[in-house]
């Protein structure tokens, strides 16, 4: 990320559509930062062409007019880093609340927007300096000999790697009021996290993995915290990662994304590079001379293990409970950071009960026309610093 005072190339445009030229001027100025947050009502559903069909908005870290015009100008809010290679830089904020088709209220979307120079998405991986195969073709390992070099300790250490993540702290009235409910977005442990299609993957509905692939193909999920003034605890249910993919006390991998059928060999549509899907992982075993990730990379001829290869220290797997509530994506492009978020209004175990199951206890739960606070955390994992807003207002706005 960039400090507040510095612009370059390809990140500019992140904070330009914030800030004017006036007339005869050719540098931008500062933008007119906003104190609050309002979130406007539209409905779920949208109408995208002439033919009028409608469909749902999206969660795809995808954004378009269509869908978040209707916010009007987006808030821009400074962050401000408590350290020196923090940085201090704008964060764009829009924000909606949602009718459901028969007018009901059903729920709330974020757009944050924020300049990063680089796409971090590998939180401390294993890495390894372990060869398979010598310059000369000659074969350095022969695991059935006992030469168990791949599965040897000494060869390997965890990087000090880290993901970009945001942290979005939502207070239970204006000033900041406990409880409050924590959502965290990692581009590692949680961003992967997105259903499978159970006509692609025949395997993934016994698995679960296929839950929410017919609202929100696209989407994955936050972590989810409740705080009530005593620190964030996690939310009831599976997180969307798996702690650790190594033992105790060692930094060799456990798992390994499988590359042997179909219905494994796509990691369950996951990219290899930072994601190994739990359900169809396999065991790191001393003769798996192969790597997953060279494998998928064909700039690589070698696809044997070398020196520098990484494992991720996670492993991915879809969450459950109360976990499953807050919906986002992120995708970075050019130098800028784009999340969608999504959470029902009332977040409740998933059902089709009339009347409905009673909300969750360790959920805040949002009303339109009520004032609520929020504050923004950026984790940069390249500087491995963090940049935060001050406590800003955040309003549910009812149609007049």
């Amino acid at each position: 990320m960039i400090s507040g005072k510095s612009f370059r190339v390809g990140i500019v445009f992140a904070i330009a559509a914030a800030s004017t030229i006036s007339c005869g001027e050719t540098k931008l100025t500062q933008p007119n930062l906003l104190s609050d947050v309002v979130a406007v009502q539209t409905f779920e559903n949208f109408l995208n062409s002439p033919q009028q069909e409608s469909r749902e908005l999206l969660i795809d870290g995808r954004v378009t007019d269509i869908e978040w015009a209707v916010t009007g100008d987006p808030r821009i809010i400074l962050v401000q880093g408590s350290g020196r290679e923090g940085g201090n830089y704008y964060v764009s904020i829009r924000s909606l609340w949602t009718l459901d088709r028969f007018g009901h209220p059903d729920a709330i979307y974020f757009l944050l927007q924020w300049p990063d120079e680089s796409e971090d998405r590998l939180e401390r991986p294993l890495v390894t300096s372990a060869d398979v195969i010598a310059d000369n073709g000659d074969t350095l390992i022969d695991c059935h000999a006992g030469n168990d070099a791949l599965i040897q300790e000494s060869n390997w250490h965890r990087s000090t790697l880290r993901e970009d993540k945001a942290t979005i702290e939502i207070y239970s009235d204006s000033v900041g009021s406990y409880p409050a409910d924590v959502w965290r977005w990692g581009a590692e442990t949680t961003d992967p996290v997105t259903p499978v299609n159970g006509a692609e993957f025949a395997g993934a509905i016994g698995d679960g993995d296929t839950l929410g692939s017919t609202t929100h193909p696209a989407g994955a999920f936050m972590e989810d915290l409740y705080d009530q003034g005593a620190g964030p605890v996690r939310d009831e249910g599976r997180w969307t990662y798996i702690l650790d993919n190594f033992a105790p006390g060692s930094n060799v991998p456990l798992r390994i994304a499988d590359k042997g059928s179909r219905d494994t060999r796509l990691n369950r549509g996951k990219p290899v590079a930072y994601s190994i899907w739990e359900t169809v992982a396999k065991a790191f075993l001393p003769c798996e001379i192969l790597n997953p990730i060279r494998i998928d990379d064909a700039s690589f001829r070698d696809k044997t293990w070398n020196p520098g290869d990484y494992v991720p220290s996670f492993r991915s797997s879809f969450p459950t409970k109360s976990q499953l509530d807050v919906v986002a994506k992120g995708a970075w492009v050019a130098g800028k950071w784009s999340l969608e978020i999504r959470r029902d209004l009332v977040a409740r175990p998933q059902s089709t009960a009339v009347p409905p199951p009673p909300p969750w206890s360790d959920d805040l739960q949002f009303v339109p026309g009520r004032h609520y606070s929020m504050r923004i955390t950026i984790f940069n994992g390249r500087t491995k610093a963090s940049s935060r807003s001050v406590l800003i207002p955040l309003y549910l706005k009812p149609a007049p």
